[in-house]
């Protein structure tokens, strides 16, 4: 044998001994924690067809008087909110900000609502306290359930600026991620004219999810009245925004709210005292 092929042959068997021991090292150690590879996440884009989850929106819906689309409003009710409590709905509003091409633009508000109809109520703020810290209620022996008058309380809700895109009879959804990357998001989908809307936008989408949650469960909201206006109603979208004086304040998030024909400023309580309790009167 030559002494050139003898060099080949020890040289591959130096290369396969190495690959062995690559290949024992990095496969075979399980000791060994595996590399972590860095991706840098896309934006949530994603097709979703519009049949699956229950919806409150019919094929016959009737939403104008809220100023909402009813093809728009089902797609979001069904790709967008999320209920946590069993017995819950969710009730979409949005601000159309523009459309452009086969873009429209929207600030979308979803919010899941259900119906309260007893509340747990406590002596003293002591006792209070240990029940509302106790998560299997083992603290609230010296508390007492009683029945009230139903009324909706909210649960988990969104509100997020969305961009849908048209795509057949469906919509591909798109909106901004969270943390450092929600201006960003934002600000390379969202066209400078849309954005400039957004900005000067102050349209009280709650207004529309309260009301529709209301009729659906046939169970009013418990609002607190601070002051009645002399400006005249059918609905509470006919009350407009918050007087600037109320508006500063923030004991609570004061709302107009319609009540007895007339548009009133105060505040909400949309907590269920069922699982958050409240001190006896």
């Amino acid at each position: 044998m030559k002494t050139k092929d003898i060099l080949i042959i020890i040289l591959l068997l130096i290369l396969g001994g190495l690959a062995y021991y690559v290949f024992s090292v990095f496969y075979l150690n399980p000791n060994l924690a595996p590399v972590e590879v860095q991706t840098v996440p896309e934006v949530k884009e994603v097709t979703i067809p519009t049949k699956g989850k229950s919806t409150l929106v019919l094929d016959n819906c009737d939403l104008q008087n809220y100023g909402l689309d009813c093809k728009i409003t089902k797609f979001l009710e069904e790709n967008l909110a999320w209920t946590n409590n069993s017995e819950g709905m969710d009730f979409c509003s949005y601000d159309m900000l523009g459309e452009i091409g086969d873009n429209i633009y929207l600030v979308a508000l979803c919010q899941e609502f259900y119906v309260s109809r007893e509340e747990m109520v406590c002596p003293d703020e002591n006792t209070l306290n240990k029940c509302f810290v106790s998560k299997d209620k083992s603290e609230c022996s010296a508390c007492r359930s009683q029945a009230v008058d139903s009324r909706i309380v909210q649960g988990g809700g969104v509100l997020t600026p969305t961009k849908l895109t048209k795509q057949g009879e469906s919509y591909v959804l798109w909106v901004p991620r969270d943390g450092d990357l929600y201006d960003k998001d934002i600000a390379a989908e969202f066209p400078s004219e849309i954005m400039n809307v957004m900005l000067k936008s102050s349209k009280d989408l709650e207004v529309t999810t309260i009301e529709r949650a209301e009729k659906y469960f046939g169970a009013k909201a418990s609002f607190n009245s601070k002051k009645i206006t002399e400006n005249s109603c059918t609905s509470s979208i006919d009350c407009g925004d918050v007087p600037g004086e109320f508006a500063i304040l923030s004991n609570c998030p004061h709302k107009m709210r319609c009540v007895d024909a007339k548009c009133n400023v105060g505040c909400y309580d949309f907590i269920d005292h069922k699982e958050m309790p409240v001190l006896e009167k």
